[in-house]
């Protein structure tokens, strides 16, 4: 697994723009991907130890592979992104292993 990145804040921009496999490469971030046959799963993030490990299931377009890895490094690293379209979401999961949705934020009504 890679190893957490040192405490500098990336950009936003640097994150939705630089190759996926140079941002991977930079953070120490280990990808796999695996058969996992759950229609919903598009990945996830294990932290662990001081090290980060992408999961992602096989089959699946490159652009959403590429589309969950960064929103998934975007959250592992506290960068704030753009909400992820429909129908994808991203959540984190508490302890208890509770599930919270952290993007798409809620909209809040005025």
């Amino acid at each position: 697994m890679g190893k957490l990145p040192t405490p500098v804040k990336p950009s936003a921009d640097h994150l939705l723009d630089a190759p996926l496999e140079d941002l991977l490469a930079e953070f120490g971030i280990e990808l796999n991907v695996y058969a996992i046959d759950e229609p919903g799963f598009t990945g996830i993030a294990v932290v662990k130890a001081g090290r980060i490990r992408f999961i992602l299931p096989e089959g699946r377009p490159s652009a959403e592979h590429d589309m969950m890895a960064r929103a998934m490094l975007g959250r592992t690293l506290h960068v704030d992104l753009p909400d992820l379209p429909a129908p994808y979401q991203l959540s984190e999961f508490d302890a208890s292993g509770q599930s919270v949705t952290v993007n798409p934020r809620r909209v809040c009504a005025a």
